[in-house]
C-alpha cells in the first residue's frame, strides 16, 4: 500500500477551502432581513425653513392631542394636624403648600419620617378593574404633541429645541445605521472563526493551511464591510444635524421614538455586546426626523402644542458637558416619558464638543450661549403663553443657566417669572454660586431644588482641575443657601462616574416627578428625610422600597 505524501494530507482541507469560498457568499446573502420599520418621510428642510406653510398636508401638521382623561387627585393629609399656609402662589401655577412645619428629622433608629401624601392619584397597573389589559406603564401618560401606534411598538414623541450650535452640512440620513444585523452577525463570526484557525495552525506550523485560512478570512472580512456599506438602511431619517461649533440661535422641532419595551431611566441605543448594530424603533430611543423652523413658526406650533395641554406646562432641559445634539434630545424625551410629564418637553442644546477631551472648548461655549439662552428663555415667558415653565439643568449646563437667570433678574427683579428650576449635579463654583447666583435665580423660581452627590467623580476631578468646590458636591462643602432646598443623593448612582443620576436613577425620577409635575415642598416629599449640617438644614434621599412605583395621573 502506498502512503500518502505530506502534501496529499493538505489535499483535503484545501478542497474544503475551494467550497468555502464558492458557497459563503450564497450562505451569508441567504441569512435573514432585518425586521425594523422604516421612519416617516418628510418635507426637505429647506422648505421647511422658508415658513410653516410648507409642510401643511404632511406629517409635521397633525393635529397635537392631549389626553382629555387626565385629573390631579386631591392631597390626602396623613399628619392630623396640617401647617397654615401662607400667601397664595402666583396665578401662572397650581397654588402647593408653602407653610413647613417643624421639619422632620431623621432620628438613628429609623430612617421614615411621615409625609403628606402625593397630590397626585395612585400608581396604574398593567390592568383595569374591568380586567382590559392597558399600555405599558411608561405609555400611560405621553407629553403633549405625542402618539402611540400599538402596532408599531413605539411611542412618536414631539421634542422642540432651541440651539446655537453650527449646522452640520449633512443631514441626519447621513448618519444612519445601514445594513442587516443577521447578515453581519454570520459574516463576523465566520471571519473570527476562520481567523483563529490560521492563528491555531500558524502555532502548528502548518503554513499552507494557515495561508488559505487567512485569505478566506480576507475575504469574509470584506464581504462583512460589503453587507454594512451596501445595506439597506434599517430607518430613515430625515432634517437638519448640528456640530460642536458656534452658530447663531436656531428653532425646530424633533420626532423622537420611544419603544414599548423601554426601562424606566435608560436611553436604549444599539450595543455590540447584544450584538445590535443598527438603531431598532422597537428597541431603541430613536431620533428620526429634526426640522429647523423659523421663529415665527416654532413659537406658533408651540403654543398650539401648549394649547392641548391641561396646566400649559413646559419642561425645558439643558444638558451638560460631553453631550452632542442627538443625544441632547434623546435624553429630553426620556425624562419626559420616565417622570412623566403631561406638558411639552423642550431641549436646548449648546454646543458642547460631545467628547470627553472637550472640557476646555466646553467652558469656553457655555460662558458664550448665556445671551442665547436669555433670550431663550424670555421668548418662552413672552410669546408661548405657558402658565409653568420648569427648567432642569445639568452639570455644566446650569453655569449658562444660572448666568442667564443672573442677567434676567436685573431687568425683572422680584418677578416669578419660572416656576420649579432644578440643578442636578451642578458644575458651578461653590463660593460664587452662594455669593452672586442664588438670590437672583430664587427671586425668580418659585422653588429651586439643587441635589448634590459625594459620589460624583466628574464633579471631585472638576474640583480639582479648578482648585475649588462645586456646588453639586455634598459633604463638608455642601451649599445650603435661603430659598434653595438642597438635596443630597449619595449613594443612589452605582455607575462609574456617579454623575447621570438625575435621569438614570428610578428613585431620583420619582423625585423630580415630585418636584416638576405634583409641585411639592421638600417637607412634603415621602422620598427625603431632614437633616442638618451645623445650624443648617438640607434634605436626604432615602431609598424607602425595593421597587419604585411610577406615578400615574389616570
Amino acid at each position: 500500500m502506498l502512503t500518502p505524501t505530506k502534501p496529499a494530507r493538505a489535499f483535503l482541507p484545501f478542497q474544503t477551502g475551494i467550497l468555502a469560498v464558492l458557497f459563503l457568499p450564497a450562505l451569508l446573502l441567504t441569512a435573514g432581513c432585518s425586521s425594523e420599520p422604516p421612519g416617516e418621510a418628510s418635507v426637505a428642510p429647506d422648505e421647511v425653513r422658508q415658513g410653516d406653510h410648507a409642510m401643511h398636508g404632511s406629517d409635521a401638521d397633525a393635529v397635537l392631542m392631549a389626553d382629555p382623561d387626565a385629573n390631579v387627585a386631591s392631597a390626602e393629609w396623613v399628619d392630623p394636624e396640617p401647617p397654615a399656609s401662607e400667601a397664595a402662589a402666583p396665578d401662572f401655577v397650581e397654588a402647593a403648600p408653602t407653610a413647613a412645619p417643624a421639619i422632620p428629622m431623621e432620628s438613628p433608629d429609623s430612617t421614615a419620617v411621615e409625609k403628606l401624601a402625593p397630590t397626585r392619584a395612585p400608581a396604574s397597573t398593567m390592568a383595569d378593574a374591568s380586567g382590559d389589559v392597558r399600555l405599558p406603564p411608561h405609555l400611560e401618560d405621553l407629553p403633549a404633541g405625542a402618539s402611540h401606534d400599538p402596532e408599531s411598538g413605539f411611542a412618536t414623541l414631539q421634542v422642540f429645541y432651541a440651539t446655537d450650535r453650527a449646522q452640520g452640512s449633512t443631514s441626519l440620513a447621513d448618519y444612519r445605521m445601514t445594513g442587516d444585523r443577521s447578515l453581519f452577525l454570520v459574516a463576523s463570526m465566520v471571519f473570527f472563526v476562520l481567523l483563529g484557525f490560521s492563528l491555531f495552525q500558524l502555532i502548528r506550523r502548518n503554513g499552507r493551511l494557515a495561508t488559505l485560512s487567512m485569505i478566506l478570512a480576507g475575504m469574509t472580512g470584506c464581504l462583512t464591510g460589503l453587507v454594512v456599506l451596501m445595506g439597506r438602511a434599517n430607518i430613515e431619517k430625515h432634517g437638519v444635524t448640528y456640530t460642536g461649533q458656534r452658530g447663531t440661535l436656531q428653532h425646530g422641532v424633533c420626532k423622537v421614538t420611544v419603544p414599548d419595551t423601554h426601562r424606566r431611566g435608560e436611553v436604549e441605543r444599539p450595543s455590540l455586546l447584544r450584538f445590535e448594530f443598527a438603531e431598532d424603533q422597537q428597541r431603541h430611543i430613536v431620533l428620526t426626523q429634526a426640522i429647523e423652523l423659523i421663529p415665527e413658526d416654532f413659537h406658533r406650533r408651540l403654543g398650539e402644542c401648549i394649547d392641548q395641554t391641561t396646566d400649559r406646562e413646559l419642561l425645558l432641559f439643558i444638558h451638560g458637558y460631553n453631550v452632542d445634539f442627538q443625544s441632547a434630545v434623546r435624553r429630553t424625551a426620556q425624562i419626559a416619558v420616565d417622570l412623566p410629564f403631561d406638558g411639552v418637553p423642550i431641549c436646548y442644546s449648546w454646543p458642547s464638543q460631545g467628547t470627553l477631551l472637550g472640557y476646555s472648548v466646553d467652558e469656553n461655549n457655555v460662558q458664550w450661549t448665556t445671551s442665547h439662552l436669555r433670550q431663550f428663555l424670555m421668548d418662552l415667558v413672552q410669546k408661548t403663553g405657558a402658565r409653568s415653565i420648569n427648567v432642569v439643568a445639568h452639570s455644566m449646563g446650569n453655569r449658562a443657566m444660572t448666568a442667564a437667570m443672573q442677567q434676567i433678574q436685573l431687568s425683572h427683579p422680584g418677578e416669578k417669572l419660572f416656576d420649579r428650576v432644578v440643578m442636578a449635579a451642578p458644575d458651578v463654583d461653590a463660593d460664587y454660586f452662594r455669593r452672586d447666583l442664588a438670590g437672583p435665580l430664587t427671586d425668580l423660581a418659585n422653588q429651586v431644588t439643587l441635589y448634590a452627590s459625594s459620589d460624583d467623580q466628574a464633579l471631585i476631578a472638576s474640583k480639582q482641575v479648578h482648585g475649588y468646590p462645586r456646588a453639586g458636591e455634598s459633604g463638608d462643602h455642601l451649599v445650603i443657601v435661603p430659598g434653595v432646598e438642597t438635596v443630597d443623593v449619595s449613594g443612589i448612582d452605582l455607575s462609574l462616574l456617579g454623575h447621570s443620576y438625575y435621569g438614570d436613577s428610578e428613585f431620583m425620577l420619582r423625585e423630580l416627578y415630585d418636584v416638576v409635575q405634583s409641585r411639592l415642598p421638600a417637607w412634603q416629599r415621602e422620598s427625603l428625610v431632614g437633616r442638618r449640617l451645623g445650624e443648617k438644614v438640607y434634605w436626604k434621599l432615602v431609598e424607602r422600597n425595593a421597587s419604585v412605583v411610577l406615578p400615574t395621573r389616570r
